[in-house]
């Protein structure tokens, strides 16, 4: 409650009662304890008030508790073994380590964010792209696409991104004129460039251009899997895509890009998984179908 009202500055204890999910008396109560330790806070009225604390009081003494600090000293040392010695996660994780000093007999937390088809290669990545970013230098490089055909990319890096088990770069390509979201492992040949001025773009909207890109070739798509599978399917797709029909099947009701990508994912699944709809998506996996029954034929 504390480190809220201080990231925000003054919060209405109506706000407190819904992020804590608590009555209002509840709140209450919590404030008046914290008051009874000693910490100064204080309340407003009217339009923008709501609880703060006074001016001149320090909130540094909210430390994280052990468990906390090292769950976090955890991942800044698998950082530092990707980034390696530019970065600083790994002088973070050795402060932390040193703060709680009864560390443990053994680490709760074990965690590789490498990737396995390219390890080595991962961290030199990574450390060519941080440096590239903090020196505002051009990345240049060969990247496959999903229909693997290869082209030379001229990027101006904006930051690094780690998601759904891929490293990715984000930046502004020079070839496609706008903000592309790159995967490390498709990438070939990584070098820096000469320095380029930063644009004035906001990270937030970086994102949100991005994602826009993405819509823009979606397609909805319906599959429909057995009953065998159904219980592995939240690893492929949100739950709230997911249902199931009257005889058992399960329904999955998503939007994907239409790409030779899409049919390659659906086909993973084999006999576990029909794609239903759209037609002409149903089509065009006959055909690929087709065409790859012509190796078998002898």
């Amino acid at each position: 409650m504390l480190l809220m009202i201080s990231g925000k500055g003054t919060v209405t204890g109506k706000e407190l009662a819904e992020h804590f999910e608590v009555s209002l008396r509840t709140v209450y109560r919590d404030i008046e304890k914290i008051s009874e330790a000693g910490i100064p806070i204080a309340s407003s009225s009217g339009k923008g008030g709501g609880y703060y604390i006074m001016d001149g009081y320090n909130v540094s003494s909210l430390f994280l508790n052990r468990d906390e600090a090292y769950a976090f000293a955890a991942v800044m040392r698998n950082l530092h073994g990707l980034f390696g010695r530019r970065e600083i996660f790994g002088d973070v994780a050795l402060k932390v380590e040193h703060l709680y000093k009864q560390k443990p007999n053994t680490d709760k937390w074990t965690l590789d964010l490498s990737h396995f088809s390219m390890e080595q290669e991962i961290k030199d990545y990574l450390g060519i792209i941080s440096e590239s970013i903090c020196n505002n230098r051009l990345l240049v490089f060969d990247y496959v696409n999903r229909n693997m055909e290869s082209m030379e990319r001229t990027v101006e890096p904006s930051r690094i991104d780690f998601r759904e088990g891929h490293w990715y770069v984000i930046g502004f390509c020079r070839i496609r004129k706008d903000y592309r979201r790159f995967k490390l492992v498709r990438i070939k040949r990584l070098e820096q460039g000469p320095p380029f001025v930063k644009r004035e773009l906001s990270e937030a909207r970086i994102a949100e251009v991005i994602e826009q890109s993405y819509l823009r070739r979606d397609i909805p798509v319906l599959l429909r899997f057995t009953p065998q599978i159904g219980a592995r399917l939240t690893e492929y797709f949100r739950g709230e895509k997911i249902s199931r029909d009257e005889e058992g099947f399960f329904l999955v009701a998503d939007a994907f890009p239409h790409e030779e990508g899409l049919l390659k994912f659906v086909l993973s699944f084999g006999k576990e998984c029909e794609l239903l709809e759209p037609p002409q998506l149903r089509a065009e996996l006959r055909r690929y179908m087709q065409n790859m029954l012509v190796f078998y034929n002898d």
